[in-house]
């Protein structure tokens, strides 16, 4: 029994986040999971202080967002984008 009663109840949802963050020229949505160790559905490097991940597109690139300010970096070569990224309303 305790068996159907564990296929019965709902799958519990993963830990996740939705930043927006704003550039000069635009705006990007993030997708964190952290359940899943993602940003975007890439694998992501998810610690206290900040996530980093090689964003899909962006080979060589990489993104990181300092989870204390908010700040997120974007690089590719010698190109280096900032913008600040906040929680999504829901």
């Amino acid at each position: 029994t305790a068996m159907l009663l564990a296929a019965s109840l709902p799958a519990r949802a993963d830990g996740t986040a939705t930043l927006l963050c704003d550039f000069r020229h635009g705006q990007l949505e993030i997708n964190i999971n952290y359940t899943r160790g993602t940003a975007n559905d890439a694998t992501a490097i998810i610690s206290d202080q900040e996530i980093i991940w090689s964003p899909s597109g962006n080979q060589g690139g990489m993104a990181v967002i300092n989870r204390y300010t908010g700040i997120m970096q974007l690089s590719r070569g010698n190109k280096e984008f900032r913008g600040l990224c906040n929680k999504k309303p829901e």
